[in-house]
């Protein structure tokens, strides 16, 4: 389950960031995680708390936004991508391989003890 790893990295950068604005604990932090990136949510959501133990953000809330997979077909534009169809336009079945998003896993926002950083 590589989603320990992704947690671990993640808990380093909050912890980083919470240490360059006073050290507080760290109550959540959200991340965003698009649906065609490799991270499972749940595997996520379940490694969380035993890689955050011993941290700043031991007993953090972790909230996730899910980002939908969208990408450019040459006849329709911005389609929202199906992962069961692949990387294939839902209107035309064209092959829309310029991904505009869906594969983020990004750190999009931390709350710290008295202080929210987004």
């Amino acid at each position: 389950m590589h989603e320990a790893s992704v947690a671990l990295s993640l808990i380093g950068v909050a912890e980083t960031v919470a240490l360059e604005n006073g050290g507080g604990r760290v109550l959540a932090l959200t991340v965003r995680i698009g649906q065609w990136s490799a991270v499972v949510p749940t595997a996520l959501m379940a490694a969380f708390p035993a890689c955050a133990e011993g941290t700043l953000l031991e007993g953090a809330r972790l909230n996730i936004e899910l980002v939908p997979g969208v990408g450019l077909c040459p006849q329709h534009g911005r389609v929202e991508l199906e992962l069961k169809r692949g990387l294939r336009c839902p209107l035309c079945d064209a092959p829309t391989p310029t991904l505009l998003q869906g594969d983020e896993l990004e750190l999009d926002g931390l709350e710290l003890d008295g202080l929210e950083l987004q």
